[in-house]
């Protein structure tokens, strides 16, 4: 009705330049009567969920900065962090102001992600409670790599622009101590995989005859046959050192020392740069190394289980915004 106020989202047959702040008329087809008078608050309106909770209360945020010209409540209104490069279109300023109480985060692409302090503090409980639960459903293993952690944590965090932002988060609770790191595995403080003695003094003549292996260590019966154990008293053994993140099981009766699993790692990273759409194929992997196809191949199964990589189809794929967590760091 007549003086009455709302929400509209106005969708054009031909592009429009306008930033939050313009003002606007609105006319019938034939430029003959008038609709309305309007403020432009968002010209990169969404298609769906025009009217949840969220989206509301990102208008409000943008309506209090055409009114205001503060930042802060857009910031708030975003849990995962503003671009620079966004908050200047929606601004129009080449310098917006940003709150104090806030991070700048650079990016691969030469932006910067804006995030309160707010945000950067939730962000930090979503992946701690993560790990939380992931103890409590497996409190055996010696915890969860960094790209599986960012799939249980943070669903809906896009890769690209917040891969910084979420490494960022993973190297302050480190730096912090919130979190613990042994060889590619993130843990809570104090979350282990104890041994007994008889276990330590085995453990240390185990570790250097797999490590001396290479990308061909010797089985668990080859082991528990050349130090004169018992077989299953190593496959134990064995197991429980993979729990604690000294070794790899890469597949039944078969561990890796972490060193070599690293530098395993970090070929796959240099054959998919060099491969045609990052695509890793077995024959190249089996060449690389040296092994045969089936080892190979156990080996590339082996990365797409803990997450590092993908199986599409013949090949294996990094997976997006993946980084491998290489043992000394």
């Amino acid at each position: 009705p007549p003086g009455a106020k709302s929400l509209a989202q106005l969708v054009l047959d031909a592009p429009a330049t306008v930033q939050p702040g313009d003002r606007i008329i609105i006319r019938n087809a034939q430029a003959s009567r008038t609709i309305a008078g309007a403020t432009v608050l968002d010209p990169y309106a969404p298609a769906r969920k025009r009217r949840s909770e969220a989206r509301l209360a990102y208008l409000a945020a943008l309506e209090h900065w055409v009114t205001t010209r503060d930042t802060a409540p857009l910031l708030a209104e975003a849990p995962h962090g503003l671009a620079r490069s966004q908050l200047i279109r929606l601004t129009g300023l080449a310098l917006p102001p940003v709150p104090t109480t806030s991070k700048t985060l650079p990016t691969a692409d030469g932006d910067a992600l804006l995030l309160s302090d707010e945000a950067w503090l939730t962000l930090q409980a979503q992946i701690l409670q993560a790990l939380k639960r992931f103890h409590s459903v497996a409190p055996d293993e010696p915890g969860i790599n960094a790209a599986r952690l960012r799939r249980m944590a943070l669903p809906s965090l896009q890769h690209g622009m917040h891969d910084t932002l979420y490494a960022s988060l993973i190297d302050a609770l480190l730096q912090a101590q919130h979190i613990g790191a042994t060889g590619a595995w993130l843990h809570l403080p104090g979350h282990s995989v104890q041994l007994s003695d008889a276990e330590q003094a085995l453990a240390q003549r185990l570790l250097p005859a797999i490590s001396a292996g290479r990308f061909d260590p010797p089985w668990a019966r080859d082991l528990a046959r050349d130090h004169d154990s018992g077989e299953e008293m190593v496959r134990q053994l064995l197991k429980k050192l993979a729990r604690q993140g000294a070794v790899f099981q890469v597949v039944k009766d078969l561990f890796y020392a972490v060193e070599q699993t690293d530098a395993l790692a970090a070929l796959i990273a240099d054959l998919a740069r060099q491969a045609e759409r990052g695509a890793v194929e077995a024959a190249a992997f089996r060449d690389a190394t040296g092994l045969g196809r089936k080892r190979a191949i156990q080996i590339l199964e082996f990365f797409d289980r803990v997450g590092y990589t993908r199986r599409v189809r013949d090949t294996h794929m990094l997976r997006p915004g993946v980084r491998w967590q290489v043992s000394h760091q």
